[in-house]
């Protein structure tokens, strides 16, 4: 090995004591038995923070039509566009620095992973302090201001997130695949407990200033607890131990060039588009294009039993979606089919499922210009469900195929390609999602 190579790999994961590149023995050599994760406290931690990627965006985006357009940025109409449209400015905001910092975090192997999550967690948690302090300041005189402040805070937020997110995909790339799943499914947990979060502070707390404080808080402390928890995974025996394999790839892979990229991927490429597919028709879909369906005919009062009109929405798509998301990406950790020549298939089949939200009764600005094939707000519901499960079942499954059969460091390096297809379905979905707009009125 060259000084070079030397001086790479031992940079790579200083934070976990007992492995350095190039030492001719480490705490742990891969050609040991493997000591076991006892009580899947390692798995339980991976998924703490497949939670903690998403955790703060999701409070953010939830709570933000009803605190920041409803009081913080509240005007007499007519609004100012910053306030019309401030979800459209949040999305752009948020969606380009998280991708160009995947795509930085998936060609840099300098420093280490474990480094860059912890750094990256306490700029998000800094982030969501900066907004919990700033539910307490009178901001009525300065909205504007307020308003170029708060996309300040979208931007970082989420740089930081893309970081954390890249890092986290990248650590467990080379674990064995039910760990790459509890990413995945953290992820999806995130969007539930958010939900059922929002529903319960809602009933109890009228008070929307309260609200979101409170909203925040509980944010921030779980943010605080992955990053403590990352200070108890650093030592435990298992993950020391996958650490050591991944480290003695490294040290025998040498330096990568881009060269290794590019043969990595074009090994991988049908497996990344499937990543980017499922998330691209799920953004596309969830929330915009599914919170402007309406009854059936137009006009037609609320009538549903039991659930009151209030919460139709949060109850019929949100907990529906994020319900079912769940129980998909758990299917995953038992059945796994199709196998990866053959994903594709049913991964690219969802595409269809864009064509028939569009035959509902979608009705964005108010009217459309097609008729109406599936009047049934049942039958919309139903296939909620089905989008549902069907993203979080192949939400783990493309993310889990991807690594397959790959040696530890380019499972590592196909772990954050991952990463980074998947927040590039996510800004596409989310893009297009603006165009079914305009779609429904030819």
């Amino acid at each position: 090995m060259t000084e070079k190579e030397h001086k790479n790999g031992a940079e790579a994961e200083p934070f976990i004591p007992g492995i350095q590149s190039g030492s001719p023995r480490s705490q742990f050599e891969p050609e040991e038995p493997p000591p076991k994760d006892r009580g899947n406290v390692v798995l339980f931690i991976i998924m703490l923070h497949g939670i903690g990627t998403l955790i703060a965006w999701n409070v953010f985006i939830t709570i933000a039509p009803m605190y920041y357009q409803d009081l913080k940025l509240k005007q007499a109409d007519p609004k100012p566009a910053y306030v019309a449209n401030f979800m459209n400015y949040v999305c752009i905001c948020s969606q380009f620095p998280n991708l160009l910092v995947n795509m930085i975090g998936m060609f840099s192997e300098k420093g280490n992973l474990l480094f860059r999550i912890v750094v990256s967690l306490c700029i998000v948690a800094a982030s969501t302090l900066f907004t919990i302090i700033f539910i307490f300041v009178d901001t009525a005189d300065w909205k504007f201001g307020f308003f170029i402040l708060t996309m300040v805070s979208v931007v970082v937020l989420n740089a930081a997130n893309g970081f954390y997110q890249n890092s986290i995909y990248g650590l467990v790339g080379s674990f064995p695949f039910k760990y790459i799943n509890a990413v995945v499914l953290g992820n999806n947990i995130c969007g539930l407990f958010v939900t059922l979060l929002f529903m319960l502070t809602s009933y109890f707390i009228e008070d929307i200033q309260l609200n979101a404080a409170v909203y925040f808080s509980i944010a921030f402390l779980l943010l605080i607890t992955c990053i403590i928890s990352f200070f108890y995974l650093r030592k435990h025996p298992y993950f020391k131990y996958q650490m050591a394999v991944a480290q003695r790839s490294r040290d025998n892979q040498g330096t990568l060039s881009f060269s290794d990229y590019v043969a990595v991927f074009k090994e991988t490429w049908q497996r990344l588009a499937n990543v980017f597919c499922v998330f691209f028709v799920t953004l596309l879909l969830f929330p915009s294009v599914l919170l402007d369906i309406q009854l059936y005919p137009l006009g037609r009062a609320y009538d549903l039993p039991v659930i009151p009109e209030n919460l139709a929405k949060t109850i019929f798509i949100f907990l529906n979606f994020n319900t079912f998301t769940v129980v998909g990406s758990k299917i995953a950790d038992y059945i796994q089919w199709p196998s990866p020549k053959y994903a594709c298939v049913p991964i690219f089949s969802r595409l269809f499922l864009i064509v028939l939200f569009f035959f509902s009764n979608y009705v964005p600005s108010g009217h459309r210009s097609w008729p109406v094939y599936l009047p049934n707000e049942w039958a919309v519901y139903i296939l909620i469900s089905l989008l549902s499960l069907t993203h979080g079942y192949y939400s783990s499954l493309s993310l889990m195929y991807a690594p397959r059969g790959l040696e530890a460091s380019k499972a590592r390096i196909t772990g954050k390609m991952s990463a980074f297809f998947l927040v590039l379905g996510i800004a596409c979905g989310i893009g297009c999602s603006f165009l079914t707009n305009y779609l429904a009125h030819l």
